[in-house]
């Protein structure tokens, strides 16, 4: 595998709130329930209480915490809330980790038959993004994404931060509203290597999806192969 290029990291206050969300979600803490001390997540999560604070202030304020004076910290709501990865399905089998990803490669490129029409024109080029994921700085997954051709003249990997969907909403003004996703198992592709952790041919989880925005438009597909014997796929459902 070639150098690669780590994507822009979300401010560390940001990338908390992130990852308490998906801990949230992935049912560490209940609706009602009261998170540890102030002092005790700041040092779990190897972060400094101030910048704790800020990632806390910024959940209350979306409504997923609820914040007591005198009392502390509470669970409010997970399900419902936008978050960045609202959309992100691989978790660390211990846990959901925090998503980054480092840039293999970005080519603007003929659309291959087997990618799906982005945008107007069927056979305009198209840009194809190819990363490796990790979960807590662990890798996990290698990803390929497709997406329309006409939405930026150029393109390089410096260009392109950890979440593809905030790349286009404020690059592109191209909102994600809505995806399919489609699970099954396949050999990993000839640009896997380490760090990887997955091997040209090995059988891998896999992930194809279709990203449409609001009204319905097509707006990305992507492949991605993960690693069963760190991460798996979990979609949880309330009602």
């Amino acid at each position: 595998m070639k150098a690669s290029t780590p994507a822009k990291s979300l401010p560390v206050y940001l990338q908390i709130a992130e990852l308490l969300t998906r801990q949230i979600k992935a049912g560490y803490w209940q609706s009602g329930e009261r998170l540890p001390t102030e002092a005790e997540l700041a040092e779990s999560l190897s972060v400094a209480v101030g910048t704790l604070r800020k990632s806390l202030a910024l959940l209350s304020e979306q409504g997923v915490l609820e914040r007591i004076q005198g009392s502390g910290t509470y669970v409010r709501r997970a399900e419902g809330s936008q978050r960045i990865y609202e959309l992100f399905r691989l978790e660390l089998t211990t846990g959901p980790g925090l998503p980054t990803a480092h840039i293999l490669d970005v080519s603007a490129c003929a659309r291959p038959a087997h990618v799906p029409v982005l945008g107007a024109d069927p056979v305009a080029p198209v840009w194809r993004v190819r990363r490796l994921r990790f979960l807590s700085q662990v890798p996990v997954a290698l990803e390929e994404i497709w997406f329309d051709g006409a939405l930026a003249p150029a393109l390089q990997a410096s260009d392109l931060g950890d979440s593809m969907y905030l790349f286009y909403q404020t690059q592109f003004q191209v909102w994600i509203a809505r995806v399919e996703d489609r699970i099954s198992a396949a050999p990993a592709p000839e640009w896997a290597a380490p760090p990887s952790g997955m091997q040209v041919g090995q059988i891998a989880g896999f992930i194809e999806r279709l990203s449409w925005t609001a009204n319905n438009t097509l707006a990305e597909f992507s492949q991605t192969w993960f690693d069963p014997a760190v991460c798996r796929y979990a979609s949880r459902i309330s009602q």
